[in-house]
């Protein structure tokens, strides 16, 4: 007798699998397989649909600030303090002339004013009539005696006439050597270089290289920026006050001198500033 054929079948290696011909499964495989791409569909429009965020633009940004030159800004807030703080002194609320308590002065016959005049005492102004650069080894034991933290260079009226120095590149060869003379002599001392105040008529009746005053401040003001050397810059103060020039064009009357003075010590005090905001 033939037996009837079951409605599943065996493979050679005896795994059973069920009938594909059964509508009730057919019809589930179908849902699923229609489930599955609608998904697909679904996810590739969301995705498309979906802003992309860049983050190349934010990068950019801060790449950009990080390269920015910040230093006109420092300049501005550096000469708003300056002028804060000059302001002060000029208003008498600093007494300008105690400022100078830890302060040594070398000059010529101009700086010696600062102590004629009577503001600063005579043992911090080693100052010479015609004195020039050349001048400081000698006072070298009288500076280390008063042992200051600053030290001020009120030179260049002589230094330029006298014939010294041929050209200012040689003027600043030795100003760089005197420099490193005093720092050497007192441990810690900080030098300052002042501007050369100009020379006005009657004055280059005596000396045409009086002229060239403006042009070696310059020279000495970049020297001085680009290698870290305090400057303190009195050209704008001069031109001020030139009604207080003496007669004969080339020494200053005693009221300049408080001007000059609040100029030195301003410059200290934003430097005193920069470097305590640094630390």
């Amino acid at each position: 007798m033939r037996e009837n054929p079951k409605r599943v079948s065996k493979n050679n290696q005896g795994l059973v699998r069920p009938d594909l011909q059964n509508p009730t499964l057919r019809l589930i495989i179908m849902a699923v397989v229609i489930v599955v791409v609608l998904a697909i569909i679904l996810s590739t429009v969301f995705r498309r649909r979906t802003p992309q965020v860049s983050t190349e633009a934010g990068v950019a940004y801060i790449h950009q600030l990080e390269a920015a030159d910040v230093a006109p800004v420092e300049q501005q807030i550096k000469d708003i303090r300056q002028e804060e703080r000059r302001k002060a002194l000029e208003n008498g609320e600093l007494d300008v002339w105690q400022q100078f308590g830890d302060a040594v002065i070398f000059g010529d016959s101009r700086a010696m004013g600062f102590s004629v005049f009577g503001f600063v005492e005579d043992r911090r102004v080693l100052a010479d009539s015609g004195g020039t650069l050349k001048n400081i080894p000698d006072h070298i034991e009288q500076l280390q005696n008063v042992n200051p933290s600053i030290v001020f260079f009120c030179f260049g009226l002589n230094d330029i006439s006298i014939g010294y120095w041929n050209t200012v590149e040689e003027y600043i060869t030795e100003l760089d050597s005197m420099i490193d003379l005093v720092k050497t002599s007192v441990p810690g001392v900080e030098v300052y270089v002042n501007s050369t105040i100009p020379a006005t008529d009657p004055a280059f009746e005596k000396s045409e290289k009086w002229r060239e005053i403006p042009d070696w401040n310059a020279a000495i003001k970049a020297h001085c920026e680009e290698n870290g050397i305090h400057y303190i810059d009195i050209s704008a103060t001069v031109e001020e006050h030139k009604d207080l020039y003496d007669v004969d064009g080339i020494h200053m009357q005693k009221a300049f001198y408080e001007y000059w003075a609040i100029d030195m010590i301003a410059e200290v005090n934003n430097d005193d500033e920069q470097e305590t905001t640094a630390e």
